[in-house]
Parts: structure tokens; sequence; C-alpha cells
């Protein structure tokens, strides 16, 4: 007669049994799989550079003394009017048109700058704006300027910074493949300039969509 221990244990073993016979082994690419399965990777780079985000910096951005003037005066109204922020973790981010000379380069790093005159319409002192046209640029307003892509595109906030750096890396490109600027020339470009608060010291904008 079997007692009632060694029957417990003859049960256990049974279903043991049973469980491994429903388990499927799976290779380290089927697991990948499974696990990118409703994940979302995010939009292309290039893709939404080239056929988006371009095409809006250049159709929204203002003249840059009218938005920088804007800002100096009251930041949160300008912000509002010129501006788009994601929400109060990212800094404003103002598209400007700036139409100008270049009166001097800096290449003395790897954070290259060209910088412009833009004189007001208005009449007064002229706004001196510094282009980055790297080799590297500071700052993620390329991305954080643009409403179509949103931080809830990614997975997560490494994707969120992968997606910023692409960006960048893709402005510069198209810059240094077209520019070499120099003292004198004359520029036309949509930029973004992002910032917290008034403008203080060097106003430094991101160049994206050339004339």
């Amino acid at each position: 007669m079997v007692s009632s221990l060694s029957a417990a244990r003859l049960t256990m073993v049974v279903l043991g049994v049973v469980s491994i016979a429903g388990c499927h082994v799976v290779t380290d690419t089927e697991l990948a799989q499974i696990r990118s399965q409703g994940q979302h990777q995010g939009p292309d780079a290039e893709k939404i550079l080239n056929e988006q985000l371009i095409p809006y910096a250049d159709k929204n951005a203002k003249p840059a003394a009218q938005v920088i003037g804007a800002a100096g005066q009251n930041f949160d109204s300008a912000c509002k009017e010129y501006g788009f922020r994601q929400s109060t973790a990212f800094p404003c981010n103002f598209w400007i048109r700036v139409q100008g000379k270049v009166v001097k380069v800096d290449d003395s790093s790897r954070v290259g700058k060209a910088y412009v005159d833009v004189t007001p319409s208005s009449g007064g002192d002229p706004v001196h704006i510094a282009l980055e046209t790297g080799p590297v640029v500071i700052g993620t307003g390329v991305r954080d300027g643009f409403p179509g892509v949103k931080y809830s595109d990614f997975d997560d906030q490494t994707r969120f910074a992968v997606f910023g750096q692409d960006l960048n890396k893709l402005v510069v490109a198209r810059a240094q493949k077209s520019l070499r600027l120099k003292v004198g020339d004359t520029v036309d470009v949509a930029a973004v300039y992002s910032s917290w608060s008034e403008p203080t010291g060097e106003i430094r904008a991101i160049p994206v969509a050339w004339k």
C-alpha cells in the first residue's frame, strides 16, 4: 500500500514531467523577436528630417531679431507665440530665420560656429547669432523643436536620445557637404534656438533648412 507521502511525491513527479513536456526551447534570435514584439523602435531620423522636419522648419521660422527681441521682453509669452515646448521638462525651442552676413567663423574646436549679424527690420542694433556648424553641435533642439516626434514614440530614453543624436549628425553632414562658410558670406537659414529663459550671452542656434 502506497503511503500518502509517497503518493504526493509521485504526483509532483508526474506534474513536473507534464510541465517540461509543455515547454518550448527557443533560440537567442527567437527570444529577441519575442521581446521586441510591441516595442516602439521610433521613427527613422533621415526620413523624418528630409520629409517633415526641414519643411516644418522652413515654414515656421520667424525673423531672428523679432523672436529674440520678444523673448527678451517676456519669455513665457514669446514661447507661446513663437516657440514649441514638449513639456516643462524641455526648454522652449524657437525656429528663427537667420538672414545676414557672416562676421566671424570659429573653428578652433569641434563645436564650430559661424557668427551672423541679423539686422532688425525696424532698425536698431544687429542681433548676433552663433550658428553651430559642427562637426559637433550642442543640444537637442532639432529633435525637441519638432512636434511631429514625441518621447512616447520610443520605448525608452536611450532610443529617444540616439534619435536626437542621429538628427544632429544628419544636419551637420548636410551643412558641411554643401557649405564652407567664410567671413562676408550671406546666409539665409531656418535654425532652432533653445532656451529656458530670456536670452543672455551668446545666442546659439542649430541651422537646419538652408536657402
